[in-house]
């Protein structure tokens, strides 16, 4: 299984069996993949199936599960910014404004390109890919939301901790992956321990119905 979270100069990801975790790091997603390949199941950190309307269903139900960390999960571009421009967010922000009421914000327009990437293998990919968020995966792993932020200390080791107990003891020395933010690679991480549980049947999804509309952990 392959957890993937987007970071800067590219895609992070983490391979699990079972066993020992992988990681690895390329500039675009498909390299990535092909790196580490072959998987079962492709879990990433990022919008996959989005709206036209001003707000995705399946992030309105994630957000009371997050309890404290509910902000953590920003509201993503509806379907249409995806035809503007990298370098025009003022149209992007003027369509979305105009055609749905809601604007769209610098750090959700900036996961566009990443969200593209995304999309593209997920249309393609010769296996599952699915959209999956690390606090619902630690969450599910702590069995409540957890009490501190992923940049702070307290946050990290906890996060650390509980991939450790799940199965995921992240290297000391992760390779090219160790150029990444430290919450980047727990992240992926966290996507992997869903991806493996997407593998065996026993993930959970908002909406429960699953799918690629979903957000799953």
């Amino acid at each position: 299984m392959l957890g993937v979270d987007g970071a800067r100069g590219g895609w992070v990801g983490v391979r699990w069996d079972g066993t020992e975790p992988a990681c690895a790091f390329a500039p675009t997603l498909t390299g990535l993949v092909a790196d580490v390949w072959p998987v079962a199941v492709v879990a990433v950190d990022m919008p996959i199936d989005l709206e036209v309307s001003a707000t995705r269903a399946c992030e309105d139900l994630a957000r009371p599960l997050l309890g404290a960390r509910r902000s953590s999960l920003f509201q993503s571009p509806s379907l249409g910014a995806l035809d503007f421009a990298d370098d025009d967010y003022p149209g992007a922000n003027a369509w979305s404004k105009a055609t749905t009421g809601r604007g769209i914000s610098k750090q959700a327009w900036f996961l566009v390109p990443k969200i593209r990437e995304v999309r593209a293998l997920a249309a393609t990919c010769a296996v599952p890919v699915r959209e999956c968020m690390p606090e619902l995966s630690f969450r599910a792993m702590h069995g409540e939301p957890l009490a501190h932020a992923k940049t702070t200390w307290s946050g990290h080791a906890l996060r650390v901790r509980l991939l450790r107990e799940h199965g995921i003891d992240l290297p000391d020395d992760p390779g090219p992956a160790g150029r990444v933010a430290p919450d980047d690679l727990t992240d992926a991480a966290a996507v992997a321990w869903s991806a493996m549980r997407i593998a065996r049947g026993e993930a959970e999804s908002v909406p429960d119905t699953g799918g690629p509309a979903a957000i799953w952990w």
